[in-house]
């Protein structure tokens, strides 16, 4: 076997052919990389992986293997040397077993090179070394495996024949057709079990994951099974006439029959190891606890198609992984399916699915990319309708916050994937609504002032709207305490009290000081007081307390004003407003993470206590860097657009306006009369359920604006600001809030992933971008070329020796 190993690398580095092979495939890829535009482009597409690489890669197989086996076997056929070589005490497969070796050798061989591309993008990451180390070997990995089953083919099909250009051709068609070809009749609509069969056959879709980093005990053992069943298969037709002997019938039986129960085996064992560094392809046990749930099959049709930019090219390729691993868990099949909204050639057919898709909850997204014609603004769909049953529904995947680069919006988008699935998948599974209530009778928000939020409740909610007394009988999961302005009777606080003690959870919107915005409209000044709505000690005892004073925030909206003289044309110019800040939602929760500020009004600080042990205190939402805090009573007045205050006054930063408690709450009401309040003693509980509740010091985030004048009232969205036309956070934020108050499986958790974005060094590449792209392209070819010089000087020496 040795000396057929030998033999073979010897001739294969002894032809300029071999080098030529070689050559072609590191010029082709390095132009493909760091070159030619495309999605492959390394610089172009701006992150600091070497995906281009391993996604390009399996075509260019598809030419480099079959061009280095093409004669290992059909040369030795046309030359007669194969009865020469099968005489040898040496059985059929151990021939086999050495070309194979040889023919892997060249090709490692030939990626070695490609290591140049793995230290320019590491040199290139920004900071440097940003690339994803453990994902990147897991990728080569996979670029090994799918390298031995090519082999194994094209010696198969070189086995076949004694002509080295139909065995290079057969070699490619067969790749081809284990690789894409199977893949693409399984998704022509044929039935799921031939569709589950055709895909396992697929060598792309034992690859995608691997390509990644991800090592599935799967998809090795179907390409070292696949790889050995070719190289049998090999064996078996080197010599002629041995495949038609009944010995060999039953040997190859009992082989394939082997091979198929330890693929079937396999198929029930779930073994995984994610090589990337942040564990970016793993699913956690919540998800893989609610998939295993699952009663009926679930279908979900993708609309993220088409030429797509390398952000989103990331996301689809997460989604897609991500159900792949999920389906593997689940108790029924997840099938997902790519659909191209624009596929649709009739115009009338299009613009039809296209409405009907934004009317089930689709969002669409434009977005700008440069083609040969221009700059072009196309509509892309990065969301899915997710069918479960009868049921349906919407989810979308892109996460637009202006506050962040489109970078950053991308790779948060990449984030909240498993969350958004395992979240619909939980919607469509459920059997009945939780109930959330408004609190009426202090002076609360209004229908109107809170009709956007609760018209988005109502999909997932059953909303209602209770006093104090209806609230005592009704069997309410979430209360909403939306800013009252009336003071609370001790009777409202104990049916409030208690029904937390019962593991009740509470959103508490309330302000603690009172500015009168009518004084301020129609004047340049009003004044702040204290508002005592009588819950001070109701709030202390569960662990927060609300301060009497007003925020002022750098970081805050900017509102129009009529600065012209008095009896001339109104002029309005914008200024920034210090009592509205713009409240920054805390990164590291799952409530407020990677969300748009939320726009507030005359907003208060909030104080966390100590000395209960068994509450967790987070704070989830808070001012800027830079905020300052003025005590009430105070003046508010316009006049301070003219003379604002100083920007060294504003030196306090992330004041806490909003809390999140979790916990066992103690009573307020422990050890106190109640019969006053029309309940006995006995029913008072003095030691909560483990609930949750937050506090926030603004109840103007919760209400939208309203236009009055009309009939009905102009609702305007909850976050929208009419000067800037932009819709802030609050919307959802407060529905995270809600359903993480209401998560009772741990889903909203998932929220919380942080991934590391990986990019490349920009201004680097743009000032040096010649020298990269000559590095990446000449260098591996100048070193196979120097390494064919120096082969072929020893060689020579030694032969003329």
């Amino acid at each position: 076997m040795y000396s057929l190993f030998k033999k073979e690398i010897k001739t294969f580095f002894g032809s300029l052919i071999g080098y030529l092979v070689i050559v072609v495939f590191l010029l082709v890829t390095g132009l493909f990389l760091w070159v030619f535009p495309g999605s492959y482009n390394i610089p172009e597409n701006g992150y600091a992986t070497l995906e281009g690489l391993f996604t390009l890669a399996p075509w260019l197989y598809l030419f480099l293997i079959p061009a280095i086996t093409m004669r290992f076997f059909a040369d030795e056929k046309r030359s007669g040397t194969i009865e020469t070589l099968l005489t040898r005490p040496i059985s059929d497969f151990k021939i086999v077993l050495a070309k194979f070796m040889a023919g892997l050798i060249i090709v490692i061989f030939s990626l070695l090179p490609t290591l140049l591309y793995f230290l320019s993008v590491y040199l290139l990451g920004n900071p440097v070394g940003s690339v994803d180390v453990g994902a990147t070997w897991g990728s080569f990995i996979g670029l090994f495996f799918l390298a031995t089953i090519y082999i194994s083919i094209g010696i198969f099909a070189s086995s076949l024949t004694e002509n080295q250009i139909v065995s290079f051709i057969l070699a490619l068609a067969l790749s081809f057709l284990f690789y894409i070809g199977f893949e693409f009749v399984a998704t022509s609509g044929v039935p799921y079990f031939l569709e589950q069969l055709l895909s396992w056959f697929s060598i792309n879709s034992h690859y995608q994951s691997v390509s990644r980093g991800v090592i599935d005990l799967r998809d090795l053992l179907y390409f070292m099974g696949m790889t050995f069943l070719f190289l049998y298969a090999t064996s078996l037709f080197i010599r002629k006439g041995k495949w038609k002997l009944h010995k060999t019938k039953i040997n190859a039986a009992i082989v394939v029959f082997s091979l198929t129960v330890i693929f079937i085996v396999s198929a029930n064992f779930l073994l995984r190891f994610d090589l990337t560094s942040d564990k970016r392809f793993s699913i956690s046990q919540i998800s893989a606890k609610i998939v295993s749930g699952l009663e009926n099959s679930v279908e979900i049709e993708l609309y993220l198609a088409g030429e797509l930019e390398p952000g989103l090219r990331n996301i689809q390729a997460e989604i897609l992984e991500k159900v792949a691993v999920l389906n593997a868990y689940s108790a029924k099949p997840i099938r997902i399916r790519i659909f191209d909204p624009y596929s649709i050639s009739n115009p009338e057919k299009q613009d039809k699915f296209i409405n009907t898709l934004v009317e089930k909850g689709v969002s669409r997204t434009s977005f700008r990319r440069k083609t040969e014609m221009g700059v072009i603004t196309k509509y892309i769909f990065p969301g899915a309708v997710i069918r479960y049953g009868r049921k349906e529904m919407a989810v979308n995947f892109l996460k637009n916050n202006p506050a962040f680069s489109y970078e950053m919006n991308f790779n948060h988008s990449v984030e909240t994937i498993e969350f958004e699935l395992v979240n619909a998948f939980q919607k469509l599974m459920r059997t009945k609504k939780s109930t959330v209530v408004f609190l009426q009778g202090h002076g609360e928000a209004n229908q109107f002032e809170i009709s956007d939020f609760a018209n988005e409740l109502s999909a997932d909610f059953k909303v209602e709207m209770l006093t104090a007394d209806e609230l005592k009988d009704n069997q309410a999961d979430i209360l909403i305490v939306a800013n009252p302005r009336e003071v609370f009777d001790e009777k409202s606080k104990f049916i409030i009290d208690q029904f937390i003690m019962k593991g009740g959870k509470v959103v508490w919107l309330i302000d603690p000081v009172r500015v009168s915005l009518d004084s301020l409209s129609s004047g340049y000044q009003t004044f702040s007081f204290p508002r005592d709505l009588n819950l001070g000690d109701q709030l202390f005892r569960y662990g927060v307390r609300l301060n009497y004073d007003l925020l002022q925030d750098v970081n805050c909206i900017r509102i129009k004003v009529n600065t012209a003289a008095a009896g001339n044309q109104p002029k309005f110019t914008l200024h920034p407003w210090y009592y509205s800040p713009l409240l920054t939602p805390n990164d590291n929760h799952p409530i407020s993470r990677n969300l748009n500020w939320v726009m507030s009004e005359f907003v208060s600080s909030i104080d966390t206590l100590a000395g209960n042990p068994n509450i967790d205190k987070q704070v989830i939402l808070s001012t800027s860097p830079n905020a300052r805090i003025v005590k009430s009573p105070s003046s508010v007045s316009l006049q301070n657009i003219n003379n604002p205050p100083a920007r060294q006054l504003f030196t306090r930063s992330y004041i806490p306006v909003g809390v999140i408690l979790e916990g066992e709450f103690t009573s307020v009401f422990k050890n106190r009369m109640v019969e006053n309040y029309g309940f006995p003693s006995s029913v008072v509980v003095n030691k909560s359920k483990p609930t949750k509740m937050v506090v926030i010091a603004d109840g103007s985030i919760i209400t939208n604006k309203v236009n009055y004048s009309t009939n009905p009232p102009g609702i305007y969205k909850l976050g929208f600001d009419r000067v800037s036309q932009r819709t802030f956070g609050n919307k959802e934020f407060l529905i995270n809030t809600i359903f993480y108050l209401n998560d009772n499986a741990g889903i909203m958790q998932l929220r919380g992933r942080s991934l590391k974005l990986r990019l490349l060094n920009k201004v680097k590449l743009r000032e040096e971008k010649v020298f990269w792209q000559v590095i990446n392209v000449l260098l591996p070819l100048l070193l196979i070329v120097v390494f064919g010089l120096i082969y072929n000087i020893v060689r020579r020496y030694r032969y003329t020796r």
